[in-house]
């Protein structure tokens, strides 16, 4: 395994634990400045959206792994976004385990990319 994708995992690994720990006060004080954390999160949503589009090349073997891991990443940013304008008491925790569930994804996409894109 390279060195870059080994820094790389750490990165991640490091990121899903300060999402596990911080990532509900982060969406508290995004709701609580509605025009900032609106406009942040709609911007995720907008990033997430071109990475799903991106990711999408019909010609690689990959192709479904990496949809899968932009559509996680897209559905975590659409439940910020919704933590944002409507918030219930649902939508934090699903959004902080979607941010999760996507982080964890591209972990084991990182650690097995052959199989996790279905090759041996």
């Amino acid at each position: 395994m390279k060195r870059a994708r080994i820094v790389e995992m750490g990165a991640l690994a490091v990121i899903a634990v300060f999402v596990a720990f911080g990532g509900h006060n982060l969406l508290v004080m995004l709701n609580g400045h509605k025009p900032w954390g609106w406009l942040i999160a709609a911007g995720l949503v907008y990033l997430a959206v071109n990475g799903v589009r991106a990711s999408y090349d019909p010609t690689r073997p990959e192709a479904r792994v990496n949809v899968t891991k932009s559509g996680a990443y897209l559905c975590a940013a659409i439940l910020a976004l919704w933590a944002v304008l409507v918030p219930a008491r649902w939508v934090f925790g699903s959004c902080i385990v979607a941010a999760e569930i996507a982080l964890v994804f591209d972990l084991i996409t990182l650690a097995a990319p052959q199989r996790a894109a279905g090759g041996n």
